[in-house]
């Protein structure tokens, strides 16, 4: 499991360390097949030593699954103002969909070799807790312009973080580069109490 993730560290040596293994990932992924990447040939193109990668990943799998999540985080950040009507509000969740999706699939190649990894499945995981908590603050905000949305939040939020995940997973394997039409695909096909 990533160490980086769950680090609070803001220590400058080890955020350049983690910023020089995330670009040697997604170079190498650019050319090389994950399965074909190993710690050492990750740690030459770095300019990092081993000892430094192992002190933020347990795996190459595990820094892949951090490199492409946070793409995905960073992309999806979105923070409604409170008092902002519900259209509004509505048109900020949909352009951070967009966004991811633009963000998927200006890496398509490499989140498609991570999916059909042995390590897919922290990398989807990292996606489900990003989207579960970012579905939970969305209802929240909905919540309070005073929108009737079901009593059971965290049913409602799991529902919808795992078909936004799961959306995602469908857009990284086709090849459209039209994520607006398809972020409205996905808008249409929420449940009927998400506005």
């Amino acid at each position: 499991m990533a160490r980086s993730s769950d680090s609070t560290d803001v220590d400058p040596r080890a955020l350049r360390s983690r910023r020089l293994l995330h670009d040697a990932m997604r170079d190498l992924l650019a050319r090389t097949p994950l399965a074909d990447i190993g710690v050492a040939e990750l740690c030459r193109a770095a300019g990092v030593h081993r000892t430094t990668f192992y002190g933020h990943y347990d795996s190459v799998g595990d820094l892949a699954a951090d490199v492409y999540a946070s793409i995905i985080d960073e992309a999806s950040s979105v923070v409604p103002a409170h008092d902002a009507p519900l259209p509004e509000i509505s048109n900020d969740y949909l352009r951070a969909t967009v966004a991811v999706l633009d963000a998927v699939a200006a890496e398509r190649d490499a989140i498609r070799a991570l999916l059909d990894s042995s390590v897919s499945l922290n990398f989807r995981q990292r996606m489900r807790t990003h989207f579960l908590k970012r579905a939970t603050d969305a209802i929240d905000v909905i919540r309070a312009r005073g929108v009737d949305l079901p009593r059971d939040a965290a049913v409602g939020a799991a529902v919808i973080a795992g078909g936004t995940v799961s959306a995602i997973e469908l857009w990284a394997q086709i090849d459209s580069d039209d994520a607006e039409t398809f972020a409205e695909r996905i808008r249409a096909n929420m449940p009927a109490w998400w506005p």
